[in-house]
């Protein structure tokens, strides 16, 4: 398995393992249980890790690319306030 995006945000990291699914990409998020667990060390554990393996590396992070330019992509910790 490879990293293709690290996430400050559970329902971030969601979302993507969504879009990569749709898509029939395999995902795995091996910390997102101790995010959630302890939201105030996801930093700490350097964020959550969207995994897939190496065979879809390249297409995965071309639709992670186009879901954030057209989303907008902000995964900010700590979030913006408008």
């Amino acid at each position: 398995m490879t990293t293709v995006a690290t996430c400050n945000n559970p329902m971030h990291a969601q979302l993507l393992k969504s879009v990569l699914e749709d898509s029939g990409i395999p995902v795995l998020l091996p910390n997102e249980h101790s995010a959630q667990t302890m939201p105030h060390l996801i930093l700490a554990m350097g964020g959550i890790r969207v995994q897939v393996p190496e065979e879809h590396e390249e297409n995965a992070r071309a639709l992670i690319a186009d879901f954030e330019a057209k989303s907008g992509g902000n995964d900010t910790f700590p979030p913006t306030i408008a």
